[in-house]
């Protein structure tokens, strides 16, 4: 981080509405068009959810990132739970400084407290997903064999 970075006050938080036009933009600047209205409808029908939590990194009063976990149980898995990182995303200017790592700290905070034993996300397989494929590596994610199949359902 650059010395004006260091002197900035990092805080991981629960989200709040106030939040929801820096999430839509960082959704939007990740990539995933979205508006105002449906982000917070989305949002809104988490926000309740005691499975679902969307937290944010704000320095100094400006969210600058968010991770957004689900907590899963299933047949397959041995353990009782496991939660997914079903979103992770740093404003592009900030990214190196470990505010990922924070996020995925505080995501890992979170499904402990829910009694689960594993955290894991999906990724796609595009070239561009490189940095983050090494990101996640570097902050101890192994990489399992598998596909991802999905249908529309029209």
């Amino acid at each position: 981080m650059n010395s004006s970075t260091q002197e900035q006050v990092l805080q991981i938080r629960k989200w709040s509405e106030c939040d929801l036009e820096r999430v839509t933009a960082l959704l939007r600047e990740f990539g995933y068009p979205t508006t105002l209205s449906v982000m917070k409808e989305r949002m809104e029908g988490m926000e309740h959810d005691p499975f679902h939590c969307t937290m944010v990194a704000e320095l100094d009063n400006e969210v600058v990132g968010m991770i957004d976990l689900h907590q899963v149980k299933s047949y397959y898995k041995q353990a009782d739970c496991i939660t997914e990182i079903t979103a992770l995303i740093v404003s592009e200017d900030l990214r190196g400084h470990g505010l990922g790592k924070r996020l995925v700290s505080a995501a890992e905070e979170w499904a402990r407290q829910k009694g689960c034993c594993q955290l894991f996300l999906r990724s796609g397989n595009r070239v561009e997903r490189a940095p983050a494929h090494a990101f996640y590596r570097h902050i101890g994610f192994e990489k399992s064999a598998g596909y991802r199949f999905s249908k529309a359902l029209v």
